[in-house]
């Protein structure tokens, strides 16, 4: 049975990816975000939240690890088939999990994203199973991604 994960970081990554929540309607899904007091964004059967990250902080590596085993146990419990994501740094360790279990990895870069790729990206773009795009420049940078315009 088709599980989907759907992961981003919050902000507008979240409000991204919230465009396609009416797949979330049509089959069992969950999201992934970061906790963040401002977000009041949800959709899927059920909604994890794991602790936000960033890379320049100082114990990042550590934060990284305890965000890898968030995840990992996550989809133990949830085994997705297909994981849909817009980015960011959170959603880099669900798609190299997502790979070892099997599932699909739809890779969305983010509508901001015009002229040059994320850190993210580049990162999942060799794994991801579909990468897609918002602009047609980007595709200098990923030239195997499907252009598909805005998504919201």
């Amino acid at each position: 049975m088709t599980n989907i994960c759907f992961i981003s970081s919050s902000g507008g990554h979240l409000q991204e990816l919230a465009s396609l929540r009416d797949l979330a309607k049509i089959f069992p899904s969950f999201l992934i975000t970061e906790r963040d007091q401002f977000n009041n964004i949800t959709f899927g059967d059920k909604v994890y939240h794991v602790s936000q990250i960033n890379r320049r902080e100082k114990f990042f590596l550590i934060h990284f690890i305890k965000l890898f085993f968030s995840i990992f146990f996550i989809f133990i419990k949830e085994r997705p088939s297909c994981i849909i994501t817009t980015g960011a740094l959170v959603s880099f360790p669900a798609c190299i999990l997502g790979k070892l279990f099997g599932a699909k990895i739809i890779y969305i870069e983010s509508f901001a994203r015009i002229y040059s790729p994320s850190l993210t990206g580049k990162l999942v773009y060799k794994i991801a199973d579909a990468f897609i795009v918002q602009w047609k420049p980007l595709l200098k940078f990923y030239p195997s991604a499907i252009y598909m315009g805005g998504i919201f």
